[in-house]
């Protein structure tokens, strides 16, 4: 299915298995394929045909499932005059939510699938010669832009019937979907079969196919393009083993499939996908980032600027267009955004060297402003367990100890720290958690719950809108004395703690680096994510202990000139690192 992520909360994917159950279509969604034989007869007659080719059924190689009842549906009359991808994107729309977000449907935009088409022909150098296939095809959205770029070249009718199924190709779990792909890709090619005499004139091929997209194939594509069913899967024991290169912890749909894409491709061949950011930087994507850069180097990254309205089943994560290129040896990123609009056209940010720890977050621009930044970033190779900083998660989960959470503190009660309470730099008690500000602990708590010796305190969750994303306060041992010396720290704040006392990376120093505007962009170009996770803060390229050393003789307002400097240092750029994107 040509797809993005969904679930009820419409920001995290549904656990289910790796293999969906196919559901019923339900009568809205039989709807539409209703509206079918009426939309192509009309389609068949403007291009001139007339007779048995005015019917769906007897023009193409491919049969609607028994399963769906088209019958007795009444058709949508508003979709007669639709164009191909409406149709797809009007099916899709008309399936249950429910089961859109158990199997992660949501199908491509037309300005995405025709941005996705042109930067793979980039990345390939302006051409694509062979198959190009998409493993979870859904209604073949993705599969238009390139059928009609190939037709641009073709001029003999039959030529292009015989050769068609050698140029685009796909498959998806959904006979209903794959059946409507059929329809819309056949309706591309009714210009040319028509002019073929009557007694010449075979069925118009079924380019798609009902299967599974993850399966080995034996004929290898020259690209392969994807927008994969995302979310989170459960995988049986043979299944982690078989994909243990690309999974680490949970599994992602989307993980499997892209790392599928690239055993479907010949050397040489271009991976395009359009996925969400996430990939970029979370823990549980490390294997799919060293499996890529070792087989498929990252080549180009766009960053859909809008996600609001851009999908019609109300996607709202960052999503960006990322090609690959199979076989090929890691080079310069080159990154755009895009807008999408009537005409979406790429604006170029700059290029980003590969990460020399492709399992490690990728620190890429996603400004102009951004690229001497990680440019600078990829020079580092300090990290803060270098400095003997560990970073955790608080580990209070409040709604499973709400009996226990009160406002008064009681006689074991020890005052829990929240994310609200992580304001101005030092922990503050907001008011609007006063009435949970106590924890009355069980026996054993102390070791797993209580944190008595100093730390600096990040929030784990920001909204897309805040200004920034690390949030940090110092727990130093007079703040902790003012909170009666030890604290219980909610799950929603990262807490950051010290092994070594002679560590050059001083909480100071910390503070410092985790309040500048460097870092937070910093963090920015290495997640999708608005999540401040524990593993992306250990990632965050640090400076070297001389200029640590150096920076602690300096007071507070010099050290964050200093950072500023330090971050933005000017780095001798990559050779070719001024083509254009």
């Amino acid at each position: 299915m040509t797809n993005n992520e969904a679930s009820p909360s419409r920001n995290r994917g549904c656990r289910g298995p790796l293999t969906p159950t196919c559901a019923t279509v339900p009568d809205s969604a039989a709807a539409v394929l209703a509206t079918v034989p009426a939309w192509w007869a009309r389609r068949a007659a403007a291009a001139g045909l007339s007779g048995a080719c005015l019917d769906v059924d007897c023009a193409i190689a491919a049969e609607l499932p028994s399963t769906v009842a088209r019958s007795r549906i009444q058709p949508r009359m508003d979709l007669l005059d639709a164009a191909p991808e409406q149709l797809g994107d009007a099916y899709v729309t008309a399936l249950d939510p429910g089961v859109r977000g158990h199997t992660g449907r949501h199908y491509t935009p037309p300005a995405l699938a025709t941005a996705l088409w042109e930067q793979a022909r980039a990345t390939a150098g302006g051409r694509i010669d062979g198959l190009v296939f998409d493993p979870a095809c859904g209604a073949g959205a993705l599969l238009l832009p390139p059928l009609r770029s190939w037709l641009r070249c073709c001029a003999d009718p039959e030529r292009v019937l015989a050769g068609v199924a050698t140029a685009v190709g796909g498959c998806d779990l959904d006979e209903a979907a794959v059946w409507l792909g059929n329809v819309a890709l056949a309706s591309v090619l009714l210009p040319w079969w028509a002019q073929l005499p009557a007694v010449r004139r075979p069925l118009l091929p079924a380019l798609l196919h009902a299967g599974d997209g993850l399966a080995p194939r034996e004929v290898r594509a020259a690209a392969v393009l994807m927008n994969p069913p995302y979310g989170r899967i459960r995988l049986a024991d043979h299944e982690r083993l078989r994909w243990s290169r690309a999974v680490y912890g949970h599994a992602n749909r989307y993980t499997l499939f892209m790392a599928a894409g690239t055993a479907q491709l010949r050397r040489g061949g271009v991976l395009a996908a359009l996925v969400p950011a996430g990939w970029l930087g979370g823990c549980y994507f490390q294997r799919l980032r060293a499996h890529l850069a070792a087989h498929a180097p990252l080549d180009r990254i766009t960053y859909v600027r809008e996600r609001t309205d851009v999908f019609s089943t109300g996607v709202i994560q960052e999503t960006v267009l990322a090609t690959f290129v199979r076989g090929a040896l890691p080079g310069e990123i080159r990154c755009a955004a895009l807008e999408v609009n009537d005409e979406p056209t790429p604006a170029r940010i700059g290029s980003a060297c590969p990460p020399a720890r492709p399992d490690l977050p990728w620190p890429l621009p996603r400004r102009d402003s951004d690229v001497p930044l990680v440019r600078r970033a990829a020079t580092l190779h300090a990290r803060l367990p270098d400095y003997g900083w560990k970073v955790s998660t608080g580990p209070l989960v409040w709604n499973r100890a709400k009996a226990r959470i009160s406002a008064n503190r009681g006689d074991s009660g020890v005052s829990i720290v929240w994310a609200a309470d992580l304001d101005g730099g030092t922990p503050r008690r907001a008011r609007i958690r006063q009435p949970q500000r106590w924890l009355a602990l069980r026996p054993g708590d102390d070791r797993i719950l209580v944190l008595d010796r100093p730390a600096v305190l990040v929030q784990r969750t920001t909204a897309p809108e805040q200004p920034r994303r690390l949030i940090a306060a110092e727990l130093d041992a007079g703040c902790l004395a003012r909170w009666g010396g030890r604290v219980v720290v909610e799950n929603h704040v990262n807490v950051l703690t010290c092994s070594d006392p002679q560590s050059p990376l001083t909480a100071r120093l910390l503070m410092a680096l985790l309040t500048s505007a460097a870092l937070d962009r910093l963090y920015r170009c290495l997640t999708g994510s608005v999540a401040v996770s524990a593993y992306e803060l250990s990632a965050i390229p640090l400076p070297d202990r001389l200029t640590l050393l150096a920076w602690a003789g300096h007071d507070d307002a010099t050290v964050a000139v200093e950072i500023e400097k330090y971050y933005q240092a000017v780095v001798t750029p990559w050779p070719g690192s001024d083509r254009a994107t």
